[in-house]
This record gives C-alpha cells, sequence and structure tokens, in this order.
C-alpha cells in the first residue's frame, strides 16, 4: 500500500494576500507588523518554509552509510541519512504512531531508529522495519509499508551542500538557487571541503527575517555596529588585515566605500553584498587566503571573484554563507520572536591539522556564540524584534530605500552573472521582501515560477 496523501494546512488567501502588501517596494517601506504577527509566521511556515529548498547539511557530515545528521526545516525535525545504498534521504523525525521523535542526538551512524515510546523501529530509508507485537497485538495486520517516516520530497545537493523540499512541485535546486551559484563559489571554489565535527547551537530573541536581511546585504551597519569590536582589536576572519586599533579604522580605509563593491539578486530571494580588496591589506599567508596564491584557483574563479576580498550571502530563506570565514549558518524560526541559529564550519581538507585549527579560531572568534561580530548582531536584531512589537511603535513603518531607483542591474558578462555594482545599499534587502511577498500569494510552485519577478533594469 502506497503512503497516504498528505494534507496541507489550509492557508487563508485573503490574509496572506494582505501581509504580502504591508511591503511597499515601490516606496521602501515595510510595516513592522511583519516581523512580530504570530498569523503572519504561521503562514510563513506554510508558503515558505514548507516548500522553499531548505539547507540540511554538508555531504561530509554523512559521508558514509549509516551516517545521519537531526536537522530542521523551518519548525520540522528531520533526519539526514545516508542510506545503504549510498543515496542521501531525508525524513520527518516523527514516529508515525504518536509523534515522537525517532532520533533524539544530533548526529552518528545506524542501522535503524527506533522510537523511545512503544519501539517502532524504521531503517535509514524511512521504512518501518520494526513492531513490538506485531503479530500479538496488531493480529499481522499492519502493513507496515504504509506507515514509514515520511520523506522529504526532494533532496538533492549543490557542490557538496544537501538541500531538501517538502514540495514535490519545486524548481530543481539549480533553478531554485539560479545566479546564486556563482556566489556560492565564491566559497565552494576555494578548496576541497570538510564540516568541521560538531554543530554549534544558540538563540536569539529575533525574527528570523532580521537575521536573513542582515546576511544578504546590510554593509551600511558594520562601521557603527562592530566599531567598539574593531577597537578592541578583534581581526577579520578572512586573512584581510584591514581591522586595527582606532575608532575610525574602518572609515579610514574606505572598507565601506560606496563603490568598493558590488550586489548580487536573484529571482527566488537570494542575494549577496561583495567588497573587493586591496594588496596592501591581504595577508596570503593566512589560511583562510592561501587559495589566492593557487593560480588552478585563481582562474576558476575569474577576475571579478579573485578580487573579491569576502561576500556575506543569503540563500532564501534562512542560510547565511560566509565567504571569507567560510561559515554556514540557518536561522531557525521557533516563532515570531525566537531564532535558533546552526553553524557549520568548513575547513580544506588538503591544509594541514594546524592551519584548520587556526582556520576554525579565526571563524569562531568572528561569529557563532563567542563571536565578536554575532554579538553585536544578536543584540541589533533582538532589539528591532522588539521595536516592532510595542503598538505605538507598530504605527509607523521601516525605512528599506537607501538607493531606491539608483541600482542599476548591469547585463551578465564572461560568465559573471548581472550585477549591481555598488556596495552599500538596500537593494537586496528590499528584494528579498519584495520576493517574500509573492510567495505569500503564489498558490503553487508552478504559479511562483511564472509570476516571479526578476532582478532588471534600475532597483
Amino acid at each position: 500500500m502506497a503512503m497516504p496523501n498528505a494534507r496541507k494546512a489550509p492557508v487563508d488567501r485573503a490574509r496572506a494576500a494582505a501581509a504580502a502588501q504591508l511591503v511597499d517596494a515601490q516606496a521602501g517601506r515595510i510595516d513592522r507588523r511583519i516581523f512580530v504577527d504570530e498569523e503572519i509566521y504561521r503562514i510563513e511556515l506554510e508558503q515558505i518554509f514548507a516548500r522553499c529548498w531548505l539547507y540540511l547539511a554538508h555531504e561530509s557530515q554523512i559521508s558514509n552509510p549509516g551516517d545521519f545528521v537531526s536537522v530542521f526545516m523551518g519548525e520540522q525535525p528531520v533526519i539526514v541519512c545516508r542510506g545503504r545504498d549510498g543515496k542521501i534521504n531525508a525524513f520527518l523525525n516523527s514516529c508515525r504512531h504518536r509523534g515522537n521523535r525517532v532520533c533524539r542526538v544530533d548526529q552518528g551512524n545506524a542501522k535503524t531508529f527506533v522510537c523511545a515510546y512503544h519501539g517502532w523501529a524504521y531503517d535509514t530509508a524511512g521504512k518501518l522495519v520494526g513492531v513490538p507485537g506485531q503479530d500479538e497485538y496488531y493480529h499481522n495486520e499492519l502493513d507496515r509499508s504504509a506507515w514509514g517516516l515520511p520523506p522529504v520530497a526532494r533532496v538533492d545537493s549543490y557542490n557538496g551542500l544537501i538541500f531538501g523540499s517538502f514540495d514535490a512541485e519545486a524548481p530543481s535546486l539549480d533553478d531554485y538557487l539560479g545566479d546564486m551559484r556563482w556566489g556560492l563559489d565564491l566559497l565552494l571554489g576555494q578548496g576541497d571541503f570538510v564540516a568541521v565535527p560538531g554543530i554549534a547551537r544558540w538563540g536569539i530573541d529575533c525574527n528570523w527575517k532580521f537575521a536573513s536581511d542582515n546576511a544578504i546585504g546590510d554593509m551600511y551597519h558594520g562601521a557603527t555596529s562592530h566599531r567598539s569590536a574593531i577597537m578592541a582589536g578583534h581581526a577579520s576572519g578572512t586573512g584581510y588585515t584591514v581591522f586595527g586599533s582606532g575608532s575610525n579604522t574602518l572609515l579610514d580605509r574606505a572598507f565601506f566605500r560606496h563603490d568598493n563593491g558590488f550586489t548580487l539578486v536573484t529571482p527566488y530571494g537570494h542575494g549577496l553584498t561583495a567588497s573587493y580588496y586591496d594588496e596592501k591589506s591581504m595577508d596570503f599567508s593566512s589560511p583562510l587566503a592561501r587559495w589566492r596564491t593557487d593560480a588552478d584557483i585563481l582562474a576558476r574563479m575569474g577576475e571579478k571573484r579573485a578580487r573579491t576580498q569576502r561576500a556575506n550571502m543569503n540563500v532564501f530563506p534562512n542560510l547565511f554563507v560566509n565567504s571569507g570565514s567560510r561559515e554556514l549558518m540557518v536561522r531557525n524560526p521557533l516563532g515570531p520572536g525566537r531564532t535558533e541559529m546552526w553553524k557549520t564550519t568548513l575547513v580544506d581538507r588538503n591544509l594541514s591539522p594546524e592551519a584548520q585549527r587556526m582556520q576554525v579560531r579565526a571563524s569562531n572568534r568572528h561569529f557563532g556564540p563567542a563571536g565578536m561580530f554575532e554579538q553585536d548582531d544578536g543584540e541589533n536584531w533582538s532589539q528591532s524584534t522588539f521595536g516592532c512589537s510595542t503598538p505605538v511603535a507598530a504605527r509607523y513603518p521601516l525605512n528599506y530605500a537607501m538607493g531606491l531607483g539608483h541600482g542599476e542591474v548591469q547585463p551578465a558578462t564572461d560568465g559573471t552573472p548581472p550585477l549591481i555594482e555598488t556596495l552599500v545599499n538596500e537593494h537586496a534587502q528590499l528584494w528579498m521582501y519584495r520576493c517574500w511577498a509573492q510567495y505569500l500569494t503564489a498558490e503553487t510552485w508552478p504559479q511562483l515560477q511564472q509570476d516571479h519577478i526578476e532582478p532588471k533594469g534600475a532597483l
């Protein structure tokens, strides 16, 4: 017997449409309610997290048959596992008997996942393979083939990054990522990467979208938010030595100069901002910069990426990728006002153990629960979420209009996708919210594919 069709939770179309209207992309204004409203959050879980491609794990974390990691897709616990046949499987971490989790550890290797409640057992493909008392209690009438763990509808990888989607109608992963693959390869093309064992996790009292829009393109905040960390002597995790002592170091070096980088936005809400480096400020001996001395890597990167110091990027909805510190951070929503961060650090397997340790230390000092920049950012996102929750402040929209109408998308050239040749702007952030509104109103993936907006002209 085939598994019964899953019933999707109904979405109030009128309310979803009303929520989408809270984003005024033409004026660059966003209503504060989208960050704190419980009903809008429930719509997001269905319209975004239940159908977008979401990052699950790095392939090196499940390299052997039976290897698994426990992750979340939105609020849904999921097991990602390498099957005995070598195939990557992903299925709900929820027993079909009473809904209990069948796996309560972060990662490991297993032949079966056994529910601690009544002992139902599932194999690495999610099939129900053991039921205590099947003959005696169920009179051998239970059709185990119909009661396996529900699979994630689509699972695929891009350059070692495993993604999944609950929606069988979702486009291919390559189509979903689109030009964002060019951005991801700014990190993934630097070497042969493996994930550092373990996932760092911490919580912040913030809406997940504040973390995502900071990742996608907020180069405006650095000289203000991170000034104290810079004055304390914090060094970048990228091999770039622009950070030094003194309150005006960032401004003196023009690190955040308007024309010192570029912005990329893509049809389904992904994007990045990237800054250029100068030779005098690059420490080529750093393990995070050694790839810049490899002629083959530089040739694959191309001129634009080879000049890039680092890129902050967000794969919509909630994967932050930093090409400099080589980190992947998922911002899992736990409600409109709570987000749990999951951080995976990548290291080049060809570096020496000491060089790998140096990279991990540099990355952890930069982002993560003990990262100096992360602490600044988390406080900002928490206060911004609170600032959207009070009834009087809620009357006044937020301003996302920096550079509005002045961001010309340049044509693609020589393998480089269409880019906006400015660094400090809010194009990528406002673009993300325009796409967010489309996700809320599109009833199906085919409709979203047909009607989605393309970045072109002046944004």
